[in-house]
């Protein structure tokens, strides 16, 4: 008669093992896959700039200065005027310049440019695809438009003056920075250096408000210079509170935020880097010399 072999099988002591390693390679791996993903996003938000960039310096070798930051309140922005030069005729046709945001027909306003948005933050055809509000007709623009109009979104803005404007004041009579409204700077212009001034960057939306009053209006919309424009000044450090409601650059990236420079190039600066230095980046004629950073 033959014995029969007993069958083996885990104790319970030894499956608590197992799970308790499966557990620990989980939580080895998770950060690193997070990492990696992370860093896709970033490179792909450099190139999203750098692209950015690079329209912008056809449209200055085409139309002998850069675009202004928008035509004039309640007008186009330079996120519609560089279309050309993004592969973007077709929506550029849609557009017509003599008239404001308001009075655009809905393709124009809503279509959205997979490039003007940083996929750390979000992607062209994710919710909101428009603004849910802030795009209503200020004062000055009352008569061109309907209330509320929702237009596309984007990440990116335009580098303006250190107050925080992009058109003179009083207080800061002329304007410092890579774009300013009605008028766009040349090469010549920028006489500290291409490669030591900002143009583009990332700005700052305070989580849970996208599309959200002017912290994230239509970039297209040149009735609000929120909408599209952000300071790099003292005034407006760059951001370490993804609540901050300031208008300031900023990003979902890991400490640091990318900005594309007017000689083309794209690069990270940390959130910690000392204001007065981050100011001098943002202007292009004070004549200072920009300390290590």
């Amino acid at each position: 008669m033959k014995r029969k072999t007993a069958r083996s099988a885990f104790t319970l002591i030894e499956l608590l093992v197992v799970i308790a390693i499966i557990s620990t390679l989980i939580g080895m791996l998770l950060p690193a896959v997070q990492k990696a993903r992370e860093a896709a996003s970033r490179m792909r938000c450099s190139n999203n700039l750098k692209q950015i960039a690079l329209a912008m310096h056809n449209y200055e070798f085409n139309m002998n200065s850069f675009p202004p930051s928008r035509l004039g309140q309640g007008y186009a922005t330079w996120a519609v005027l560089i279309l050309p030069y993004i592969e973007q005729d077709n929506l550029y046709r849609q557009w017509n310049l003599g008239l404001t945001y308001y009075q655009q027909n809905t393709t124009a306003q809503r279509s959205a440019v997979p490039i003007y948005f940083c996929p750390s933050r979000r992607v062209a055809n994710s919710a909101p695809m428009w603004s849910i509000s802030g795009d209503i007709p200020s004062s000055a623009t009352l008569g061109s438009g309907s209330q509320n109009v929702p237009g596309a979104l984007g990440d990116y803005a335009a580098s303006i003056d250190r107050s925080g404007y992009d058109y003179p004041t009083t207080s800061q009579p002329s304007m410092t920075a890579a774009f300013q409204m009605g008028s766009g700077t040349r090469f010549a212009d920028f006489t500290d250096g291409t490669s030591n001034t900002i143009l583009m960057g990332e700005k700052q939306v305070p989580q849970g408000n996208l599309g959200v009053g002017w912290w994230d209006c239509s970039i297209y919309n040149g009735d609000y210079y929120q909408c599209s424009c952000r300071a790099a000044s003292r005034a407006f450090p760059l951001t370490t509170n993804p609540q901050d409601t300031a208008w300031k650059f900023g990003s979902m990236h890991m400490q640091v935020v990318m900005f594309a420079f007017a000689d083309g190039h794209v690069q990270s600066i940390p959130e910690t880097i000392d204001p007065t230095t981050y100011e001098l980046l943002g202007m292009r004629n004070d004549g200072q010399v920009i300390p290590p950073w």
